[in-house]
């Protein structure tokens, strides 16, 4: 019989997760004609998977309300890896930020509600696999569990990252571009030892991406 999955191998590389902030409530009691739920989704669907590709990310799936990506160019040792490509990393989740205006001027003028998300990202070992019903690969393991249950720490509208990728990038970016900041631990179990930090990514100056974001006005 054949299998499903086959697991094919194992690398290191940022994955990034980004869920909409209450969207089973606004879908149903806010929305709930099928075509506008279309159109809520494919909205912030479509702007976001343009944002990740434009900064090299890979998409992996999608559920509608969240969508999960990665970034081939941080595959490998670190010592291979060029920082700007950690760089795109928070760039590609700080322009997805930056773009919430955008997409609830693109709700409101189509009369639905407006939608707040967060956005996590971390590096580590991926398993890589292939399915028999996609051709596209598949990633699982621990750096993919522990990036989309950090996504809770992130505040509406914020970016964290696991400190995996805070450690590998703080020398680099925390004294100039970057402010990070601790925001919570996640609780790997119960031992108080395996307490994950989590950080939250902002500029340390505001920078204008005004002539980039309106890039994105007219993707839906």
């Amino acid at each position: 019989m054949a299998e499903e999955i086959s697991f094919i191998g194992s690398q290191n590389c940022c994955v990034c997760f980004i869920d909409i902030v209450d969207s089973t409530r606004i879908t149903t009691v806010e929305i709930g004609q099928s075509e506008k739920i279309k159109l809520y989704y494919s909205i912030f669907i479509n702007t976001m998977a343009a944002i990740a590709r434009d900064f090299d990310g890979t998409i992996i799936k999608n559920t509608g309300d969240s969508l999960i990506f990665y970034f081939p160019k941080t595959t490998g040792t670190i010592s291979n890896i060029s920082m700007m490509d950690f760089k795109k990393v928070f760039e590609c989740g700080l322009t997805m930020i930056a773009v919430n205006a955008i997409i609830n001027e693109k709700l409101k003028e189509r009369e639905l509600p407006g939608l707040s998300y967060r956005i996590s990202a971390d590096y580590g070992i991926v398993e890589v696999a292939k399915s028999l019903t996609s051709t596209s690969e598949d990633l699982f393991g621990p750096t993919v569990n522990l990036c989309s249950k950090i996504n809770s720490r992130a505040s509406p509208n914020q970016m964290v990252i696991g400190n995996n990728l805070y450690k590998i990038t703080k020398a680099a970016f925390g004294n100039n571009e970057y402010h990070f900041h601790q925001v919570d631990n996640y609780s790997i179990d119960k031992n108080i030892e395996n307490q994950y930090s989590v950080y939250s990514v902002s500029y340390k100056n505001k920078k204008s991406n005004d002539k980039m974001i309106n890039v994105y006005k007219d993707i839906v």
